[in-house]
């Protein structure tokens, strides 16, 4: 590509005067036969394929497909044509939009016709120096307002001299042409990008149901990446299951504020994925877990009492609940506690550290500085827990006797080095707790600025 690039989003019947002439150094524009194409976009009946950001479509003259997806590279290409014609979906595409359209039926969505010119810039001495792509595309079949747009691409070998091109923009905008990094893609224009785009910043002041919705839509996105890694690299589904994981512990870090029907379902759901042996992207219960976050983006699942309030207070308050308790069972543990109050006391670390860094986003160096004290916490409490027997568990059958008492050595470690753990972590509690009770965030309200009142004059 080259590196002098300009492009403009321009009225369909816009005429750009100017463009020619000493100040721009475009003497002429030499034009090429223009090429018309009409194209069938296929989606599912709530375009959940172009929600994502992809396009799929046929194309009328020629009957081949093409794959848009920008934003989704480098899993997939940013445009990809299959180099044959075929009447159905190729397969490998199909492949692709799975955990996309999560069993919606594609078919035909959209109509796109577009009319494209290239023209030829030459300089006064009439070699040619430049290339100008003029694309006007109609829309049919969309119940929404846009009809019809149109993009302008302006590319030279090397940069433009900063008042040239400077000339150039202000042609286009003296037509009412507006210069963008990147054209929008069919998707953006149409708004329906909702899940592609990455959403408004959150703060203090973020409504609940905001910043819900933003987490499980980063969790969602997270998980079709690592889908597509699965099925582009032939990888297994090790990175799926950590974020499933992710998933359900972010869950938990959020569970006082979620309704309990929705919360059981999900956990109940999570648990059977990650119990199953099974690749995870060839189950039915992957699409109903991205069913399940697709529902949790369009309607947070909020208790009636926390929904409409603003997100600062209801995490700090959450932080600093979740972190009392945390000091309530440490304190209280001792050599000889079972196992069951050594496991509470992780999960309920685990859980504070995972509320933690979902606010990092919310209250910033606070939040990762007590992240990081609750990290140390949840470290050591990790290794005071007894690992599953069945985990440690060998078949002795073909050992020999050697082999068995070594393995009743590995055995016996294991379960010391968790001795070893509690005692440790109980003499380091006291210093770990005062590094911790200072970086807890305290519920708050945002300060609201105060509203003008008219001054009286006596």
């Amino acid at each position: 590509m080259g590196r002098g690039l300009l492009r403009f989003d321009l009225p369909v019947a816009a005429e750009v005067a100017g463009l020619t002439g000493p100040a721009t150094s475009i003497h002429r524009l030499v034009g090429r036969p223009p090429v018309e194409s009409t194209a069938t976009v296929i989606d599912t009946a709530d375009h959940r394929l172009l929600s994502w950001g992809l396009e799929l479509s046929r194309v009328a003259e020629t009957g081949r497909w093409t794959l848009r997806a920008a934003g989704w590279e480098p899993l997939l290409n940013a445009e990809r044509t299959m180099p044959q014609a075929e009447d159905d979906i190729p397969q490998e595409f199909a492949g692709l939009l799975v955990p996309f359209r999560r069993g919606g039926i594609l078919g035909p969505s959209l109509e796109v016709a577009s009319v494209r010119r290239r023209f030829t810039l030459t300089d006064e001495s009439g070699r040619p120096f430049g290339d100008l792509t003029d694309e006007r595309v109609r829309i049919g079949h969309h119940p929404g307002q846009l009809r019809a747009f149109r993009c302008v691409t302006l590319q030279t070998p090397d940069e433009l001299e900063p008042d040239i091109r400077d000339a150039v923009v202000a042609a286009f905008a003296a037509a009412g042409g507006t210069r963008v990094k990147n054209l929008p893609t069919l998707a953006t224009r149409l708004g329906l990008t909702s899940h592609a785009d990455r959403g408004a910043r959150l703060s203090a002041r973020t409504p609940i149901e905001d910043f819900v919705s933003a987490h499980l839509q980063a969790r969602w996105r997270g998980l079709l990446r690592a889908d597509l890694a699965v099925r582009t690299t032939g990888r297994d589904d090790a990175e799926l299951r950590a974020g499933v994981r992710l998933l359900r512990q972010e869950l938990a870090a959020l569970g006082p504020l979620l309704t309990a029907d929705w919360l059981g379902s999900a956990r109940r759901l999570l648990d059977a994925a990650l119990a199953d042996p099974r690749t995870l992207q060839n189950t039915e219960r992957w699409l109903r877990i991205l069913d399940l976050l697709a529902d949790g983006v369009a309607e947070p699942p909020l208790l009636p009492h926390v929904a409409g309030r603003i997100t600062g207070p209801v995490l700090a308050q959450e932080i600093e609940a979740v972190v009392r308790t945390m000091r309530d069972q440490c304190r209280t543990l001792d050599p000889y506690s079972d196992d069951v109050r050594w496991v509470q006391a992780h999960e309920v670390a685990n859980r504070a550290w995972a509320l933690s860094t979902l606010s990092c986003d919310v209250f910033g160096k606070p939040a990762r500085r007590l992240r990081k004290r609750l990290t140390a916490i949840a470290t050591a409490l990790h290794r005071t827990v007894r690992p599953e027997p069945s985990s440690l568990a060998r078949d002795l059958h073909d050992l020999t006797a050697t082999e068995i008492f070594e393995a009743g050595r590995a055995y016996e470690r294991a379960m010391l080095s968790v001795d070893y753990a509690r005692e440790q972590f109980l003499r380091e509690w006291p210093l770990l707790w005062d590094n911790l009770r200072a970086r807890v965030i305290r519920p708050r309200v945002p300060h609201q600025r105060a509203p003008l009142t008219e001054a009286v004059v006596p």
